[in-house]
């Protein structure tokens, strides 16, 4: 999924309808349905494994309407079993469940679906029950079930699941943990209208003024993957050949718009086949890859059929990226949601590093939005632990710090191991088409590798925020002398590990040299041939972090040191000098040079900045003819 903030504000928009009051139940309701889902994520499906769905639904794109049945097939994994439990909106309506043509007794308690079966299975034992419900579905998250008119005339409906949203509009166990081993769609809907979903197209059914589409899909799916849209598309199919194979493609457009669109589309040949040969074969090779125009403001990665706003290189690439990582491989939890929006991002740079479609002239461009991203919140991580909603797992930490991890990693162990780690653990059988967490993908990295990843992850991953660097070096005698501070955003993590790439210069000359500081004030020194004139710090940016580059480091060195943390910062910023700038005079600017605050330094200096606006400052010290950046965030 992309352009998330913005697919958020256009659906909280959406849900205004006509009346505070509306807006006020509707937000009580998605509230109400959230913390129940949380609370009852570990009860429901307890003691199944799911392995088919079949979604019979009736449809008006006209009319924000469902009602039909889902029938689910599932395994016991428990001896004894007879009580089935399922996540259902409260704002659908149940009419019965059968089982085998027998009606069960059910309840619907808040957003569960409580079913007791009529006889108790035995561990592996294979059953299934049908579900008749109807309702008007709430439009929660990033849409879950929207109806809409897409150019203030033809209707549309739209489903967009991820991430607590399927059971909003339809019942099922709706957990990332359990994917169904296929589905079929069998969608009925006024003439005139064509369905999209899932899988291949198997028929296409008429009776009156109705029209019936089966979709059938016999790759396993998550349920937030599960969707479909209804309205009056143009459909578009070509066939290309892909290695040995063959690749189909089926997008549904909107007719004013479809020749337009298919221009767009073109990219996404070129995209699937640079994704194909540096990460295996596309995965879901035996059905087809395709678009469907839909009001949502972004594009969403549907397994097999991505649903979009808008066309275009990076969000094509983006959501197509997906059906390698996040719909072949599922990440496990909401928490390790990077391994799906952290990889998606990555291998849209990657478009730009490789010149496919992008130009590869604006691939620094693309990674300055990137790091930009990943710096704007100092206290972030790449692991979500706040899962409660959609904005608090879907942000820059989880898309665009994840990449810029992912590019670290690759860093780290070399493109041969990197990509041999990817496509492995995209191949390997326990996850392959299944879900994933962190561990297992640094498993799988350090098999290729041989490296000890667990340092890297505990900093880059589960710890928070970035380093600033700061590089103090002089030569005296042709000795290169060198010193490396660090300081983190966030006090999660003690020190970031990494070796730096630094480029030293001369006339006419230069030459790269990595060192790999174990400590802040590590110390380094080395006899270059030439004298150095500047150096520069990780000059193709691999590494997430800030630096500050000094000339001229003082043999007294514990007497000139400065340091400041955090930086960025909130508004407190606290400044720690040596012996020799004690009591020394020091005066914090703006952008445009006026002076913000002053003083004399101590030997740990608190700077309240708490009234300052956002932005870019400067700590001048005069006694040390030194000038450090500050940002206030």
């Amino acid at each position: 999924m992309k352009n998330y903030l913005l697919a958020l504000f256009l659906i909280l928009s959406g849900t205004c309808l006509h009346a505070q009051s509306t807006t006020e139940k509707i937000i009580e309701l998605e509230k109400r349905q959230k913390e129940h889902f949380q609370k009852s994520l570990s009860r429901t499906g307890e003691g199944i494994d799911i392995s088919y769905y079949r979604l019979d639904l009736s449809i008006d794109p006209t009319v924000k309407y469902v009602s039909g049945s889902v029938t689910l097939y599932f395994k016991a994994v428990q001896d004894g079993f007879s009580k089935l439990t399922l996540n259902m909106s409260d704002q659908l309506f149940l009419d019965s469940v059968l089982q085998r043509n027998q009606k069960l007794k059910a309840l619907q308690i808040s957003q569960e679906l409580r079913i007791e079966l009529g006889d108790s299975l035995q561990t592996g034992e294979l059953d299934s029950v049908s579900i008749f419900y109807q309702g008007v579905p709430l439009s929660g998250g990033f849409g879950s079930f929207v109806q809409d008119s897409y150019n203030n005339q033809d209707s549309i409906i739209w489903t967009l699941s991820q991430p607590y949203g399927a059971s909003a509009w339809w019942p099922c166990k709706d957990q990332l943990d359990d994917k169904a081993d296929s589905v079929d769609l069998f969608i009925e809907t006024t003439l005139g209208n064509q369905v999209a979903a899932n899988g291949l197209l198997d028929k296409i059914d008429t009776t009156g003024n109705k029209v019936t589409y089966y979709w059938k899909s016999r790759y396993p799916i998550a349920t937030y993957l599960i969707a479909l849209a209804v309205t009056n598309y143009e459909v578009f199919e070509q066939t290309k050949p892909l290695g040995n194979d063959s690749i189909y493609f089926q997008h549904f457009l909107y007719p004013a718009d479809s020749q337009s669109v298919k221009a767009s589309l073109e990219e996404t040949y070129p995209f699937l086949q640079l994704f194909d040969s540096l990460f295996g074969r596309y995965p879901f090779i035996k059905e087809k890859y395709g678009h469907a125009s839909c009001t949502f403001g972004g594009g969403m990665e549907h397994q097999t059929m991505s649903f979009m706003g808008s066309y275009g290189g990076e969000l094509n690439a983006h959501e197509l990226a997906h059906q390698w990582f996040g719909n072949k491989v599922t990440c496990a939890s909401w928490q390790d949601i990077w391994l799906n929006e952290g990889f998606a991002t990555y291998l849209t740079l990657l478009t730009y590093e490789f010149g496919v479609v992008h130009d590869t002239l604006y691939f620094d461009n693309y990674l300055e939005g990137m790091r930009n991203a990943a710096f704007s919140d100092p206290n972030g991580s790449v692991i979500q632990y706040d899962t409660a909603d959609v904005s608090s797992i879907f942000n820059f930490m989880s898309y665009q710090k994840g990449a810029y991890t992912l590019r670290m990693l690759r860093y780290l162990l070399g493109d041969s191991s990197f990509f041999a780690g990817c496509r492995n653990y995209l191949n390997d059988p326990q996850l392959a088409y299944s879900i994933a967490n962190t561990a297992q993908f640094q498993a799988h990295l350090e098999a290729s590798s041989g490296l000890d990843l667990e340092e890297f992850f505990k900093d880059w991953c589960y710890g928070k925020g970035f380093p600033t660097y700061e590089l103090k070096w002089s030569q005296s005698n042709g000795l290169f002398e060198l010193e490396v501070f660090q300081t983190q955003s966030d006090p999660s993590v003690y020190f970031f590990n990494m070796p730096i790439e630094l480029k030293l210069f001369s006339t006419n000359w230069d030459s790269t040299i990595t060192v790999n500081p174990r400590f802040s004030g590590d110390r380094f020194s080395f006899m270059p041939k030439r004298n150095i004139d500047s150096i520069q710090f990780d000059p193709e940016q691999f590494i997430l972090a800030e630096a500050d580059i000094l000339t001229g480091l003082n043999k007294n060195r514990e007497k000139d040191q400065i340091h400041l943390f955090p930086n960025p910062t909130k508004g407190q910023l606290k400044v720690k000098v040596g012996q020799r700038l004690l009591g020394t005079n020091y005066r914090i600017l703006d952008s445009k040079g006026r002076i913000i605050d002053s003083g004399q330094l101590q030997r740990q200096t608190k700077i309240d900045l708490n009234e300052a606006a956002k932005g870019i400052y400067y700590l001048q010290i005069e006694a040390a003819k030194t000038v450090k950046k500050i940002t206030l965030y």
